[in-house]
C-alpha cells in the first residue's frame, strides 16, 4: 500500500545524510523507486554491510517483513534494525514475530546514528537510546526513550540525500518545516499529536533554498511539505512565505493546512503565490462529528475558509479531505458529510476527497478496538489487509448496501460535474458486488442546505 508515492521517503534519505556526516557508508534502497520488492539488485551490498536498516509504515509493515526475511537468506549473521511508526508502536511484537533484531523506537536521528557508533566499538546495546532489542538470554530488552528532539536542533540536521536521486523519479521532493500536531484527532495516527515543534521561519527558508537546488530530479518541479499541519501557526507560516519572497524565490508548495487557518488574510495573501496544491482535512460535515474527532472546528468554519480560498482564486488548487464511515456513523451521518461536501465543491470550485475510515494502527480509534480485543497488530503481517472484510468492517459499520448506495451518490455528484474523488472499499467490491445504481443523488440533494446561488447541484 507504500508502493506509490508522490515524493520521496523524507526519513529515509533524512538519516542516510546524517549518517553520512557522523562518518558512515550509507547504500540507500529505495524499493518505492525501484518499483520492485527484491533486494537482488543490492546482494553485493548486503553482503557487505555491517547492518541493515528498514523503515516501515502499518501500510507497509508485510514489505518490510518481505525485505528483512530476503536479508537473513543472503546474510543470517548481519544484525538488522527496523524504525518507521509500525515498529516504534510495536516493537515487542515485531521482535518477538520477525527475523529483525533490533527497533529504532520514534525519532532516529540520534538514535540510528548511537546505534551504528555502539555497533563499530563494540559497546553495550543498553545504552543507546530509544533502543529495543533482543538480549543473548532471550526476552526483549527496551533502553529508555530519548527526549524529543529540539525543535532549533531539528534544523541542524542535513538536507536529506536528494542528490542522489535519479532524474524524473518522483514528482515532487519532501521536506520538513515542523514536527507532530498540536491536536490530538480520534482517527488520526500520526506519531507526536498533542506535541508541535517548529523550526524557526529564517531557518525552514534556508532548507527550502537548498531543496530547490535539487527540483531537476523531480517531475513537477514541486516541494512537498510533508508536516502534518504547515500552518498550525499562522504567523510562523506567514513568515516563511514572506521571507521567500524577499529572497526572490519561487518554489510550488504542497501542504496541509486547518480550516481556521485559512481565515488569517496575511497568511492567505503571503501563501498563495507559492501554493501549487493545498488540502484541508475537513473530515465530517456535521458538527457533532467534528466534535467527536476532535477538530476543534466547525461546519461554520470550514465553509468560511472555503469562501476564502475562493475569493483568493485558490480553490481549485485546493482539496478538501472528508472521511465516511467513522465507527458511530449510520447512513444518514455518512450522507450528511457527503452534502456538506458537495456544498462546498458546488459553491467554491474545491476538489473533495471521499475517503473510507481505515483502520490504522496508533489512532485513538484503533487503540479503543484494540483494547475490546477487535484488531491486532498481527493483522497487518501479512499482504492484502486493505482487502481484509473483517478489518474493513470492525471499523465501518455501514452494510454493504449502505456503501453502494454512497458510491452511487458520489458517482452522481461527478456527472453533476463536482470534482470528487471516492472508491468503493476493495473488501465491499470484492465479497458484494452489485451492478445496478440507485437514485442516491436524489436524496443527497435534499440535503444540501440552500443559501447562497448553487452552480451545478
Amino acid at each position: 500500500m507504500d508502493a506509490v508515492r508522490a515524493c520521496p521517503p523524507y526519513g529515509l534519505y533524512l538519516l542516510a545524510a546524517v549518517l553520512e556526516r557522523d562518518g558512515h557508508d550509507v547504500v540507500l534502497a529505495d524499493l518505492v523507486l525501484d518499483g520492485g520488492r527484491s533486494l537482488m539488485p543490492y546482494a553485493r551490498e548486503v553482503e557487505a554491510a555491517g547492518l541493515v536498516g528498514v523503515s516501515a509504515t502499518s501500510l507497509g509493515w508485510p514489505t518490510a517483513l518481505d525485505v528483512v526475511r530476503q536479508v537473513r537468506a543472503m546474510r543470517p549473521d548481519v544484525p538488522v534494525v527496523a524504525g518507521g511508526i509500525h515498529p516504534t508502536m510495536f516493537d515487542r511484537h515485531v521482535l518477538r514475530t520477525s527475523p529483525v533484531d533490533l527497533v529504532v523506537r520514534g525519532e532516529g536521528e540520534v538514535a540510528l546514528s548511537a546505534l551504528c557508533h555502539a555497533l563499530e566499538r563494540g559497546s553495550d546495546l543498553a545504552g543507546v537510546p530509544s533502543l529495543s532489542w533482543k538480549p543473548r538470554d532471550g526476552g526483549v530488552a527496551r533502553n529508555p526513550g530519548a527526549a524529543k528532539i529540539p525543535s532549533d536542533e531539528l534544523t541542524s540536521f542535513p538536507i536529506p540525500r536528494y542528490d542522489r536521486l535519479p532524474r524524473g523519479s518522483y514528482r515532487s521532493l519532501a521536506l520538513e518545516t515542523s514536527r507532530g500536531c498540536a491536536f490530538d484527532c480520534s482517527f488520526c495516527s500520526t506519531a507526536y499529536r498533542r506535541s508541535w515543534r517548529a523550526m524557526p521561519a529564517m531557518s525552514v527558508v534556508d532548507r527550502i533554498e537548498a531543496a530547490m537546488a535539487h527540483l531537476d530530479r523531480t517531475r513537477m518541479r514541486t516541494i512537498h511539505i510533508v508536516d502534518d499541519e504547515f500552518s498550525m501557526n499562522p504567523r510562523r507560516a506567514t513568515a516563511i512565505a514572506r521571507e521567500v519572497a524577499r529572497r526572490g524565490l519561487f518554489p510550488r508548495l504542497l501542504y496541509d493546512s486547518r480550516a481556521p487557518d485559512m481565515l488569517a488574510d496575511a497568511f492567505l495573501d503571503a501563501i498563495e503565490p507559492f501554493t501549487f496544491r493545498l488540502l484541508v482535512g475537513a473530515e465530517c460535515g456535521y458538527d457533532e462529528g467534528l466534535r467527536r474527532v476532535g477538530k476543534g472546528t466547525t461546519c461554520a468554519v470550514l465553509e468560511s475558509a472555503a469562501a476564502a480560498l475562493a475569493r483568493r482564486g485558490m480553490a481549485v488548487r485546493t482539496d478538501f479531505s472528508f472521511i465516511i464511515g467513522l465507527p458511530w456513523e449510520t447512513r444518514a451521518e455518512a450522507e450528511r458529510t457527503m452534502a456538506f461536501a458537495a456544498r462546498l465543491g458546488d459553491r467554491y470550485g474545491v476538489t473533495i476527497l471521499l475517503n473510507w475510515y481505515c483502520q490504522i494502527p496508533g489512532s485513538r480509534l484503533w487503540e479503543e478496538d484494540r483494547r475490546a480485543e477487535r484488531v491486532h497488530e498481527s493483522m497487518y503481517d501479512e499482504y492484502g489487509f486493505s482487502r481484509n472484510l473483517y478489518l474493513f468492517r470492525s471499523g465501518v459499520r455501514l452494510s454493504p448496501a449502505d456503501v453502494w448506495h454512497l458510491a452511487d451518490a458520489a458517482a452522481g455528484l461527478r456527472r453533476d460535474g463536482l470534482r470528487v474523488e471516492f472508491a468503493v472499499p476493495p473488501p465491499v467490491a470484492r465479497y458484494f458486488p452489485r451492478e445496478a445504481e440507485d437514485d442516491a443523488l436524489g436524496s443527497l440533494r435534499e440535503l444540501v442546505r440552500v443559501g447562497a446561488p448553487r452552480r451545478r447541484l
